[in-house]
């Protein structure tokens, strides 16, 4: 059992799928995890990829066999039966030593329900998305920081009553606090005496005649202008 080989298989398989099986025995299953902070929490980890094992997911991918056939150069029929000979030896070391390991890959073992689990090696980058990303260290303070308080008005909580009230009283203040300038209520008298005159000169000139002459004329021009006009 050439498990070297099948280990670096997987290990290429996994980071380009997120399901890669042992055909009859379960299947690698690869998911994203968010970040976490270490034991202390002292150190946040960016995302990453986790890598579990199903037993009951048995049904077979082909991916395996496909990857040995390339990379040995073996017909797709020898490398089915390569793999199934591999499961086969590694389900017998498995019940024996409770505990095989994958180099580079990680180990799998028996659990305390009798079913078999896989631990990825802590070393292994598998999560393409997260490459790049640095663990940040927490730098934790000296002394105790302190919060200061902020001063705050208690929330005065209004009715719809008391809301209408102001409402109306503030449309009352409006009116109230607008106020016209005195320049501007001169120039609207003046503007409205000057419109009423030159409205009678046009509808009342020849009646009005008289009073325009009396207070634009002494008693002599009006003399004279009555003998002109005769």
């Amino acid at each position: 059992m050439d498990i070297q080989m099948i280990s670096e298989l997987l290990v290429e398989l996994i980071m380009d799928n997120d399901r890669v099986s042992l055909p009859g025995m379960g299947s690698f299953i690869a998911e994203p995890a968010p970040s976490v902070f270490s034991d202390k929490a002292t150190v946040i980890h960016p995302p990453f990829r986790r890598v579990i094992f199903r037993s009951k997911e048995t049904w077979n991918d082909g991916l395996l066999e496909a990857k040995y056939s390339q990379r040995t150069g073996v017909k797709e029929d020898r490398a089915r039966a390569y793999v199934a000979q591999f499961i086969a030896s590694l389900s017998s070391e498995l019940e024996l030593k409770k505990r095989v390991d994958f180099p580079g890959f990680g180990y799998m073992r028996i659990n305390e329900r009798g079913t078999n689990s896989f631990i990825i090696d802590k070393e292994l980058f598998i999560s393409k998305d997260s490459y790049g990303l640095e663990p940040i260290t927490i730098k934790l303070l000296e002394k105790p920081g302190t919060v200061e308080s902020l001063k705050t008005r208690r929330l005065k909580i209004y009715s719809d009553e008391d809301v209408i009230k102001s409402l109306s009283s503030e449309k009352r203040g409006f009116n109230l606090k607008f106020k016209i300038p005195k320049k501007a209520i001169k120039w609207a008298l003046f503007a409205t005496g000057l419109a009423t005159i030159v409205i009678l000169i046009v509808m009342f000139g020849d009646q009005l005649k008289p009073v325009w002459e009396y207070l634009l004329y002494s008693k002599e021009e009006r003399e004279i202008l009555k003998s002109i006009v005769k």
